[in-house]
């Protein structure tokens, strides 16, 4: 297994030891945050990868299993034995490994406490709202899956069900037992609005083991720092919580240390240049992204996305007859589709010159949709107007927005190639997350927006969490579901998982408001306003040229 040991520079005192175990689908760079602030008040906290899993410790992620990650938890406590004589530390665990941890700590009294961050308590139920089945009782009924994606990591499903299920860990009477037997300090700590775990049942599950504690933490989601004030009182409370369980002595928040931001910023370059090293994706942008634009069209029939393309549209105004509007990033074509039925709705409307709208996007595949969205809905707006043409023009053009500057006209280095002040309108809708120099395109939409122009620029914020979006939607429209619906909604999960990782990975990137707005202002845009909106998971700001 690959591990690092974090602690203050030139300690000679240790306060005690932790052990960090990493969330499924993630590494141990991203307990780096919480870690550093353990260390700084005087804990040394191990953080691990998982074998058989993401990260660079040894084995394929097709080969994980619940029960190995019982054992990877139980071998860091191996190697704190025999390499540091350390023969009791705490464990710190979130999501799906805090069952792990649960049963980790029932077998080992080398564990001398632990804490869980949303913990999942009913692994079964869980993985029922994820995948709107219940994979339990389907596999215990002759149900097979074989090779399947799980939240974006291709794993033998088969094999990791038999695993869970002989072990019990899917079961919350399994959860039960386990804290049944443990006789050292326990912590949960759950979210208020956590779609995947039932926060009474956690705090029941805790009333059974002798030392527990149960903590609600308010306004956060299953990704706790989602919320950045939430996630600062959370990583607050569980540096309390370890260190009081390391020497006995409460520690008020207020004495506590934070982390050198320098020594931090330093560590995550180094993990995330060797997290990098290690990965070996080679899927290239142009094949995800085609394949991730046909799970897209699920966001179409969600509330919080109709409301967010509502407000991108209200922010850019009316359209005017003639005027000509950029969709830089279309995708599918959502925002052509608002924008058509936006002009559908309306009273006769004369268009004379027609609006123009022009489409840019990475892939061929999202192209050819998006055209044939809008052909359609444009006859139906040419049909309710009583116009002899459709009264809106198309135009598109595949580019790598990467190389949004490159004026070169060689073959497969497309440029957004429009002359200064052409665009009306500005639509750059969740496309900036994904290039390598975002400034880069930036500066391009300012030099072909017109004077006076408006842009429409908008990211999911940084930690976004979509898990409420898809349980309120699957749960509200789940009697009307197709299985193929039922099938997008995993596939969009499924994608998630993929950027989530991505952005690990420092190759994307999301942008809060104040970045957002610094880096409009850097490439010369003016009156900027800023909203949030997509289930509050998304950032947008409207500027003016």
């Amino acid at each position: 297994m690959a591990a690092y040991i974090d602690k203050l520079e030139g300690q000679t005192e240790c306060l005690g030891y932790v052990v960090m175990a990493p969330k499924y689908g993630e590494t141990k760079k991203n307990n780096l945050q919480l870690a550093y602030n353990l260390a700084a008040n005087g804990l040394k906290v191990l953080r691990f990868d998982h074998t058989n899993h993401v990260g660079e410790s040894e084995g394929q992620m097709l080969r994980y299993t619940l029960p190995g990650a019982v054992e990877d938890i139980l071998g860091a406590y191996d190697y704190l034995e025999r390499h540091h004589g350390i023969l009791q530390a705490g464990l710190v665990a979130s999501s799906l490994a805090g069952r792990m941890a649960i049963r980790a700590t029932s077998l080992d009294k080398r564990i001398n406490h632990l804490t869980c961050l949303v913990g999942v308590v009913n692994i079964q139920q869980t993985l029922a709202i994820v995948y709107q089945e219940d994979v339990v009782t389907n596999y215990l009924d002759g149900k097979r899956w074989g090779i399947n994606d799980v939240l974006g990591f291709e794993i033998d499903f088969e094999n990791f069900a038999a695993a869970m299920i002989e072990s019990n860990l899917y079961s919350y009477s399994g959860t039960c037992e386990d804290l049944a037997a443990i006789h050292v300090p326990v912590s949960l700590l759950s979210a208020e609005n956590d779609p995947w775990v039932n926060v009474e049942e956690a705090r029941h599950a805790m009333s059974l083991t002798p030392q527990g504690d149960f903590h609600k933490i308010q306004n956060a989601m299953h990704e706790v720092r989602e919320n950045p004030e939430a996630a600062q009182k959370t990583f607050l409370k569980i540096t309390s919580i370890c260190l009081e369980k390391s020497t006995g002595r409460k520690i008020q928040d207020h004495q506590l240390l934070a982390p050198d931001k320098k020594n931090l910023l330093e560590q995550n370059k180094v993990e995330r240049q060797r997290l990098k090293a290690s990965n070996n994706e080679t899927q290239t942008e142009i094949d995800f992204w085609s394949q991730y634009l046909a799970k897209y069209k699920y966001f179409q029939n969600v509330d919080v996305y109709q409301e967010y393309i509502n407000i991108v549209g209200q922010l850019l105004g009316d359209f005017r007859p003639g005027e000509i509007l950029l969709d830089a990033g279309c995708g599918n074509g959502m925002f052509g589709i608002w924008t058509i039925r936006n002009l559908l709705g309306k009273e006769k409307v004369i268009f004379d010159p027609p609006l123009i709208y022009s489409g840019l996007d990475l892939t061929h595949e999202g192209i050819l949709e998006a055209a044939k969205n809008h052909n359609k809905l444009s006859g139906d707006l040419a049909k309710s107007q009583k116009l002899a043409d459709k009264g809106i023009s198309f135009i598109y053009g595949s580019v790598d927005f990467n190389k949004a500057s490159d004026t070169s006209k060689s073959l497969g280095s497309p440029v957004i190639s429009y002359a200064a002040n052409t665009f009306d309108k500005i639509c750059c809708s969740l496309l900036i997350s994904y290039l390598e120099d975002p400034s880069e395109l930036v500066r391009q939409l300012f030099r072909v927006l017109k004077p006076g122009g408006k842009l429409v620029l908008s990211s999911m914020k940084p930690y976004c969490d979509l898990s409420d979006m898809y349980r309120s939607y699957a749960e509200k429209n789940l009697s009307a579901q197709s299985e193929q619906d039922i099938e997008s909604g995993r596939n969009l999960l499924t994608a998630a998982g993929k950027i989530k990782f991505k952005e690990e990975l420092g190759i994307y990137k999301f942008y809060s408001t104040e970045e957002l707005s610094e880096l409009l202002i850097d490439c010369g845009f003016i009156k900027l306003k800023a909203l949030s909106s997509f289930g509050n998971q998304a950032n947008i700001i409207l500027a003016e040229k």
